[in-house]
């Protein structure tokens, strides 16, 4: 080879390796965003306690987390929005597990089947993220984990752990307790987890009842852990019950969620590297009806829908360091998530509803074969970089449907003659880098190139007709949706470039700085095929199609030590800003479910054993909205929360208030209030979700 090829390849391999960033072993707040919320917290501002109080949503728990916000769902089930995407375009691992929603309107997304009470570490990797994460996501991986095992220390004999604890919230007379308790020696550990929460519905700030936010969920776990000199395996069961739970803003209701899970983990360190292995089953039975309160409403719509959806999958990891300081991982992945979703007859309603089953999916499956290799290298004290790909094959297929009765047979007869098998190749490349001048200041770049195939709705909701394409919904919109066989995967590409500087120690002061910028090809977007007006309000029936979509933003995060001595304790300031904007490039109108200007500050003193904070959330106009979807602008608000806990011994009290001033808001991403709009006789303006009013908080921990 010529001596200037040699050289053209060297700047191009520099290049690449100076656009990459570290994983946490080099650093705990890389270029992805990695924000962590554990248990203890001491370190992370609020502790878990807190955040436990304010809802018992695990989702809440990532609250004034930069680039995150939440899209409204169920009282245990809201959504996670990272850098202006949500759902099914963010990965999510509880324990390990890459779990899917099971219905048709996703009212189990994955964080709903771990309590926020069994949460001893929440993680989010935004944007760019490494390889060996996970794949088939674009706007980010959210990482959860269960309380850890514990184990004697040699000598010790048996080692006895456990807490208990109790809640109560003023806004929805809500309730609830949980429990965990572990045995242990020095070799092994078993532990059980449970965890009961329920709820009413809450009152908005002017003292009006928002119904259909009611809910009630159950947990119980049970974990059994060997260790060895240099291996852990850990074996998980659990099981959850919902037996309510109300959606404000959909046609239909949980009226029942049924889930079991198994999982097997196995950590072993050789001489040579590192093994991580992984195993999970989850089951679920789900079904969806009007509630109690769609009940009471003039003409509610009583239509039975159930689904069984079920994930299986595994995770073989190594990690392999080589020529000093650097890392070769290497990974293979399998999941394969199957659904039925089958709705019942109701008698009398003959066509519309009877008296056939209508069959949305049948036999669907989806399976992801993954494998991939990343490179992480110390090119200098200064310089960290990570290089990685990976290729994902997505296979997915479903059999054939019918309707309720004959007059759904023309949309069915064009599903069963397509091919329904379909086949993505999915590549994701990341490129990182971190460059540390000094001790108080880092800098770091990164680029991914990350891919999302469609999910099983989005491909094969295959009827057209208003009442059944209706039912097809997971985004609190009030409209109509029709899948799509022939999407194709969604491609971002992602540029993220941040600047953090802090003091020596990072305890006086800190400010970090992210901007953004994505590009997707291919972005799932809708285009509208119908369009009705009930009443004073008008939906679209919108089909799912590819288009593509910029999305661009900026995180900003920092804390400043205000005080530190004896008449006053300590005293620090937190503060986030996020701002992101997105926009379909094809229509020219904006994203759904794009926070506006939002900022959250906190001021905290620790005292003896007192721990008392402020808070202040700042959340400006939402003026771009999706106009295809009909999406609501909102009025900018200010909430002011108080909080205090008092740690005595293994005994916590934590109280709180929260919207001291009983402030009246609408939800940015709350979408609609459906059931004002059921209320009318489907006649009313439909209207934005309104948040919560003032809520007085009270909870008591006891360890031991």
């Amino acid at each position: 080879m010529h001596t200037g090829s040699k050289i053209i390849i060297k700047q191009v391999l520099f290049l690449l390796l100076t656009a990459a960033e570290p994983l946490a072993a080099y650093s705990q707040e890389a270029i992805s965003q990695e924000t962590v919320v554990t248990a203890p917290s001491e370190k992370a501002g609020e502790s878990m306690v807190s955040k436990r109080l304010k809802s018992s949503d695990t989702a809440a728990l990532l609250n004034g987390t930069p680039g995150v916000a939440l899209a409204a769902g169920g009282g245990v089930s809201s959504l996670p929005v990272i850098h202006g995407m949500a759902d099914d375009r963010v990965l999510t691992y509880v324990d390990g597990m890459c779990l899917t929603s099971a219905c048709a309107n996703h009212m189990n997304p994955p964080l709903s089947y771990i309590a926020s009470a069994s949460v001893s570490s929440i993680g989010v990797k935004a944007g760019v993220t490494p390889v060996s994460y996970g794949g088939d996501n674009i706007g980010g991986i959210i990482l959860v984990a269960s309380d850890q095992p514990v184990f004697a220390y040699a000598g010790e004999g048996l080692k006895e752990s456990g807490s208990v604890s109790t809640y109560y919230r003023s806004i929805n007379h809500s309730t609830g307790a949980a429990f965990s308790g572990a045995i242990a020696g020095t070799n092994v550990s078993f532990g059980v987890t449970g965890s009961i929460d329920h709820a009413n519905n809450y009152k908005d700030g002017h003292g009006k009842t928002v119904t259909s936010s009611y809910y009630e969920s159950r947990n119980l776990g049970a974990s059994l852990a060997v260790k060895g000199d240099n291996s852990l395996l850990t074996l998980k069961a659990g099981h959850q019950l919902i037996p309510e739970q109300g959606f404000v803003n959909q046609q239909m209701d949980m009226v029942e969620n049924n889930a079991s899970f198994i999982n097997a983990a196995y950590q072993k360190s050789f001489g040579w590297g590192k093994v991580d292995a992984k195993a999970y089953w989850q089951n679920t039975h789900h079904e969806m009806n009007v509630g109690r309160d769609k009940l009471t409403f003039p003409m509610p719509m009583i239509m039975p829908m159930k689904t069984n959806g079920r994930d299986i999958g595994y995770s073989l990891k190594t990690e392999i360091p080589f020529a000093e300081k650097n890392i070769l991982r290497l990974g293979n992945e399998f999941h394969r998530f199957t659904l039925d979703d089958w709705w019942p007859p109701v008698a009398g309603t003959e066509p519309g509803m009877a008296p056939d089953t209508f069959q949305s999916i049948n036999n669907g499956n989806r399976e992801r074969y993954s494998f991939f290799t990343e490179w992480e290298s110390k090119l200098s004290k200064q310089v960290t970089t990570v290089l990685g790909v990976r290729n994902e094959q997505v296979r997915m297929d479903t059999g054939d449907v019918h309707g309720y009765s004959k007059m759904y047979r023309v949309d069915a007869k064009a599903f069963n003659e397509q091919d329904h098998a379909r086949s993505d190749s999915n590549w994701d490349i990341t490129a990182l880098a971190r460059f540390e001048p000094s001790e108080t200041g880092a800098y770091e770049v990164g680029y991914a190139r990350k891919t999302r195939s469609p999910n099983l709705y989005e491909r094969y909701a295959w009827s057209g007709m208003w009442m059944t394409s209706g039912m097809i919904n997971w985004f609190g919109d009030g409209n109509y949706y029709v899948g799509n066989q022939n999407l194709s995967p969604e491609v971002a590409h992602i540029l993220s470039i941040s600047a953090e500087w802090h003091d020596i120690a990072r305890k006086s002061w800190e400010l970090k700085v992210t901007p953004y910028l994505t590009y997707v090809n291919d972005y799932i977007g809708v285009n509208v095929i119908g369009t009705k007006t009930y009443g004073e309000s008008t939906f679209n029936q919108l089909q799912f199609i590819n288009h593509d979509a910029r999305i661009y933003g900026l995180d900003i995060s920092g804390k400043l030590a205000l005080w530190d001595n004896s008449a006053l304790g300590s005293g620090q300031l937190r503060g986030s800003v996020g701002y992101v904007h997105g926009k379909d490039l094809n229509t020219g109108s904006s994203l759904y479910h794009i926070m506006p200007l939002n900022s959250f500050l906190s001021l905290e003193q620790r005292i003896a054993g007192w721990t008392n904070g402020v808070e202040l959330q700042l959340v400006g106009r939402k003026s771009d909205t999706d106009p295809l979807r009909f999406e609501p602008e909102t009025a900018a608000y200010a909430l002011v929360n108080l909080r205090t806990a008092y740690q005595f011994k293994n005994l916590r009290l934590d109280l709180g208030v929260t919207n001291l001033f009983d402030k009246f808001y609408y939800l940015p991403l709350g979408g609609v209030n459906f059931d004002n709009y059921m209320a009318s006789d489907w006649m009313g303006k439909i209207e934005p979700l309104a948040g919560q009013g003032r809520s007085f908080t009270v909870s008591v921990t006891q360890t031991f």
